[in-house]
């Protein structure tokens, strides 16, 4: 549908639970930012990184900077809506799998990536 490049403004929504960490603090229905890079993946997938439009509060960590990585078995940066987790740093990540790189917070397991211009078409 349109590959995920470096460079894109993408927009985050919904979630898994009741009170969505990563939409509390400021409060918002979505946050948008744009990706600044692509980084090694838990998976066979690359994980995105984001820069936000504005800094967010999770739990423990506050940052502008987001990890994305695809949720399901099979998805592709190329899907339209794809379901992604979300995790919150207050620093810029090295491309390294999540477990050999310093780690932010998880804040969220089932939110929704979309790629805005492609409802144009």
């Amino acid at each position: 549908m349109g590959q995920l490049n470096i460079g894109d403004k993408i927009e985050l929504s919904g979630g898994y639970d009741y009170e969505i960490t990563y939409l509390k603090n400021p409060p918002a229905t979505k946050r948008t930012g744009k990706v600044i890079q692509f980084i090694t993946g838990q998976n066979k997938s690359l994980a995105a990184v984001v820069k936000l439009d504005q800094i967010i509060s999770g739990d423990k960590i506050t940052g502008d900077i987001v990890v994305l990585e695809l949720r399901h078995e099979g998805a592709t940066w190329s899907d339209k809506t794809p379901s992604v987790h979300i995790e919150l740093c207050d620093f810029i990540p090295e491309n390294k799998s999540w477990k050999g790189r310093k780690q932010g917070e998880w804040v969220e397991a089932a939110a929704t990536l979309k790629k805005p211009w492609l409802d144009i078409f």
